[in-house]
């Protein structure tokens, strides 16, 4: 059983184009954040993003200096925010000013460590360089398998 199956990811214009013009204006930079949802019956409903700052800036991913106290402190932030915050779901984002919507290979170790989780990807708006900003989450599942479960999260507009 698919874990994205009959399952969609909504997003409200207003907050796609904030979350996309704070990723445009740290170009070259990646960003990282919090981007919380509700759940509704089969939906998720994107309802505001904040930035993390307790993450460097950096021109390239670079893999955490401690795996345990990445693993701990995501789960940690996940289930403070959920308690304070009210809200049914909990991701983390970054930014890939590239452009390029994929997993990147550190991404992908990070996912490997974890087990289990999904990780958001937004890509800003940079008519010069000809990019078009759009969100993807990539949702991995390595609990019950040999080789992982990995599947695209397509985000879509909607007007408030």
């Amino acid at each position: 059983m698919s874990a994205t199956k009959d399952f969609r990811y909504l997003i409200p214009e207003r907050i796609f184009n904030e979350i996309t013009q704070k990723a445009a204006e740290e170009y070259p930079y990646i960003i990282h954040g919090w981007l919380f949802a509700d759940r509704k019956e089969n939906f998720g409903i994107v309802s505001k993003f904040i930035m993390n700052q307790d993450l460097r800036r950096t021109k390239a991913h670079v893999k955490p200096r401690s795996w345990m106290r990445y693993k701990k402190s995501k789960i940690y932030n996940m289930r403070k925010f959920k308690q304070e915050m009210g809200v049914d779901i909990v991701w983390q984002w970054h930014s890939h000013p590239s452009g390029n919507e994929k997993l990147h290979q550190i991404d992908k170790r990070i996912l490997k460590y974890l087990s289990n989780g999904v990780m958001i990807i937004v890509v800003p708006n940079l008519p010069d360089k000809e990019l078009q900003p759009h969100l993807v989450g990539w949702y991995y599942d390595k609990r019950y398998t040999k080789k992982p479960i990995i599947e695209k999260m397509v985000f879509e507009i909607i007007s408030e």
